[in-house]
């Protein structure tokens, strides 16, 4: 089965666990080490520090590998610590950057049209998939102003939040939902009977959850062959080619 991790850091977090990679090779040794061909890469200081910090140490401290897949992040444009959307944009296109990132409540600033519209609706136009790490609630507020924007939800667990989340995944299609903390036992499941298999991407959540947990999850969950690919990798890879740089 082949492995896309949508959900995995590089650097040393601001709450240090029990592993994380301080450099690429490090992570391509976790990588190995889970049997993951491949990740969706941020650094730490995008969460614990400021997106620009953090978009400038992923340049510089990645190592170019195809196994390893740049991301950068967004804060809002009213404060200057971003470039405009239309000049940041640009640069992804130059260094073929696919998916942007928010870690709104790290950063302390509102998920919604008011404070990010200007990134919203390009993203929206180009077909560019935003993660972001906040609560689904905090989610659905974009999307009635974006519908066809393309969101992945990160870190939605450990406990179940279905009563929050399948009302928002029935009313906005393109939204995904990460599995790094989908842990409950019969979600993927559930999930897959209810809405199929191609809302869910796979994630570990590294250096946050230790990266065998998820993947231990995927790999029993009572589904298909077919589901199981598409979630490991296949859903993630066709949202990211679908971006229009």
């Amino acid at each position: 089965m082949y492995l896309f991790d949508c959900n995995c850091a590089l650097g040393i977090p601001g709450m240090q666990g029990f592993r994380f990679a301080r450099t690429s090779a490090d992570l391509l040794e976790e990588l190995d080490y889970c049997g993951i061909d491949r990740a969706l890469v941020y650094h730490t200081a995008m969460r614990y520090d400021s997106a620009a910090v953090g978009n400038q140490l992923i340049r510089q401290e990645l190592e170019p590998n195809p196994r390893l897949v740049p991301t950068w992040a967004i804060m809002p444009s009213q404060t200057g610590e971003v470039p405009a959307p239309e000049t940041f944009l640009a640069q992804m296109k130059a260094e073929n950057i696919r998916a942007l990132r928010v870690f709104p409540d790290e950063h302390q600033y509102a998920l919604d049209e008011r404070t990010l519209g200007d990134w919203l609706a390009a993203m929206e136009e180009k077909h560019i998939p935003l993660l972001a790490k906040t609560s689904c609630l905090k989610i659905a507020n974009i999307m009635d102003p974006f519908p066809n924007l393309i969101v992945v939800a990160m870190a939605q667990g450990p406990h179940s939040l279905e009563r929050y989340l399948r009302p928002i995944v029935e009313r906005y299609p393109n939204i995904y939902i990460d599995t790094a903390s989908y842990m409950v036992d019969g979600l993927i499941e559930s999930f897959c009977e209810r809405y199929g298999s191609g809302r869910l991407v796979f994630g570990s959540g590294y250096p946050d959850n230790c990266s065998g947990s998820a993947l231990l999850r995927l790999v029993q969950a009572d589904i298909s062959d077919e589901d199981r690919e598409a979630i490991a990798a296949g859903n993630l890879m066709r949202i990211l080619e679908g971006a229009q740089l």
